[in-house]
């Protein structure tokens, strides 16, 4: 064959060349960015894109994060109206909840003009299928740069509704671990003949028809490359005023929780990379001048020696960098005891997040959760002594919980030296949750709808307002707590029949601190629960907010009986 002959097969251009050693192809990996009512800056670092990115040396690569810069407030969609009211931009209570309904990254005439026009490849990350819009509107703006570009998009988002992302101009699909899919699918690529049926965890489609390829996994985690960091276009992230990168120690979790859908991408097989192997990746990212590190894993701390080990390594070798250690994405309870979290504590670990989801031993068990109430307690109470600060998650509305069951959970984890972390209930494609609900018809039908931030699940016995109410509680809580913890002190203040005055130039904290306790105080007085309005000067409108009454009832009379 002569090199530069244009070879076709359905669904994609591509140029073959006649020695595969010399092919090079250049390679976009995009984050797209969201549009939601909040987001997490520092939990946005597209960590699948970097482990992919670091399997493709010989190619061209660069990176397109389109989830940084300043968000931009836009109009809430039409499909998302039932939540504007809990939602006001002007609230300065720090019982509010979210603000307003943003857009965190560039907008499209923006993205149009980021996009390399001379590239190959573009991966695109899908990760929620609640933000499959905005991956939707960047295919097209490839296409207009380049019609003969290969599009694959990958990630858990991606699971429900392929179709869509096939008739939008994508030309393949990745479910599952992208490292094993994505260098084969561009070796095939390289062939006259590809074989798209051999690559693993692909999705594909061939005369209409869609193809789902086999899943595999990769079953020796420490072949893998460090995530890289050093891709052109990826940009510095820092937590603290220290550079910061995430890193996975291991992948899937042997748990089945009927809310979690891990297992589309990394199965049940809960696979360890070795200490040495872990530690080796913080030594290089050390010498580049890392001091902060997020362990992503979703059972992080599953295996207990492997843990001693670990803590160990970190305390022996890196003990004089002053390391900041985190595991967002939570630690797994069973495995944590005094000695594991003084570990933890010398390591680097100021804080440490514990998934609860509910304290009632029965549902526990009814959604596979691998521990008890008794024990998740004991270690709360112990990392306290030790000097860790705990946050202790909840999820709001499950089905099967009562308004009442969350109530109560809530006003247990108020007992417990920790601040809680409410998660509203949100719908997730391929868990066994969301397969029972769409198969009774309680599945929204916007993909917009199944994010936490709209509560997507409600039920005549459980409505939205409950929900938010419940969320708003949890805020006043966690403010309580901080008051106690760190010794709050308002300044003077005076409650007006519709305004709240507080003292002019006043810091933002000192304001939210001082308004916190004069709207506690007109809850307590009142029975309802306010925020503010556009301020005037140093004058705050009082503003009632959207409240279930009764539950703010049951509420007041607990903690003020």
């Amino acid at each position: 064959m002569d090199a530069g002959i244009d070879c076709r097969f359905p669904g994609l251009d591509f140029i073959i060349f006649p020695d595969a050693a010399l092919i090079m192809a250049n390679i976009c990996l995009i984050q797209p960015p969201i549009e939601d009512f909040y987001a997490t800056n520092i939990r946005n670092i597209p960590l699948g894109l970097l482990h992919i990115g670091a399997m493709l040396k010989k190619h061209d690569l660069q990176l397109l994060d389109l989830r940084q810069g300043k968000p931009r407030k836009i109009p809430f969609p039409g499909e998302l109206q039932a939540v504007a009211k809990y939602y006001r931009p002007d609230d300065a209570s720090p019982f509010s909840l979210y603000k307003s309904y943003s857009r965190f990254g560039p907008n499209i005439n923006r993205i149009a003009n980021l996009i390399p026009a001379e590239t190959d490849v573009f991966l695109i990350a899908a990760l929620f299928t609640t933000y499959i819009h905005e991956v939707l509107e960047i295919i097209p703006l490839i296409r207009q740069k380049n019609h003969r570009a290969t599009i694959i998009i990958g990630g858990p988002g991606t699971y429900f509704n392929p179709e869509s992302l096939f008739d939008a101009g994508a030309d393949f699909i990745v479910l599952g671990e992208g490292e094993l899919a994505v260098p084969q699918l561009l070796d095939e690529l390289e062939k006259t003949k590809p074989n798209l049926a051999a690559v693993p965890n692909l999705v594909w489609r061939s005369d209409g028809d869609i193809k789902r390829n086999p899943a595999e996994i990769i079953t020796d985690v420490n072949e893998l490359p460090f995530a890289d960091y050093d891709i052109p276009g990826t940009p510095k992230y820092t937590l603290s005023g220290k550079l910061h990168a995430m890193i996975m120690a291991s992948r899937g979790c042997p748990h089945r929780c009927k809310f979690c859908s891990i297992h589309q991408t990394f199965g049940t097989k809960y696979r360890l990379r070795s200490v040495e192997h872990v530690l080796a990746e913080m030594e290089d990212k050390i010498k580049k001048g890392f001091r902060s590190f997020d362990f992503e894993d979703d059972h992080f701390g599953g295996n207990k020696p492997w843990l001693h080990h670990f803590l160990n390594g970190i305390i022996w070798r890196f003990s004089d960098y002053d390391l900041s250690l985190q595991a967002m994405n939570g630690i797994t309870v069973t495995n944590l005891d005094a000695e594991v979290l003084e570990k933890m504590k010398r390591a680097g670990f100021s804080s440490i997040n514990l998934s609860l989801v509910t304290p009632d031993r029965k549902k526990q068990q009814a959604l596979s959760r691998p521990f008890d109430t008794a024990a998740f307690t004991k270690v709360v109470q112990t990392a306290r002594q030790i000097g860790l600060t705990v946050t202790a998650y909840l999820i709001i509305g499950l089905p099967g919980d009562t308004v009442k069951d969350n109530l109560q959970a809530i006003l247990f984890l108020a007992s417990l030296p920790c601040l809680i972390g409410p998660s509203l209930f949100y719908l997730v494609p391929g868990t066994p949750i969301f397969n029972e609900l769409a198969a009774k018809g309680q599945i929204p039908d916007s993909e917009l709808c199944y994010r936490s931030s709209y509560f997507p699940y409600t039920r005549p016995d459980y409505s939205r307002e409950s929900a938010m109410t419940l969320f708003r509680i949890c805020r006043i809580i966690n403010f309580l707590k901080a008051a106690k913890d760190y010794n709050y002190q308002p300044a003077e203040y005076n409650i007006e029949k519709n305004f709240i005055v507080i003292p002019p130039n006043l810091n933002g904290k000192q304001s939210q601190i001082t308004l916190g306790f004069a709207l506690l105080e007109l809850l307590k007085t009142t029975g309802k629960l306010y925020g503010t309005g556009k301020k005037k000067g140093n004058r705050y409108p009082l503003v009632v907010e959207h409240c279930d009454s009764m539950l703010l009832g049951k509420f007041l009379y607990c903690i003020y009986l």
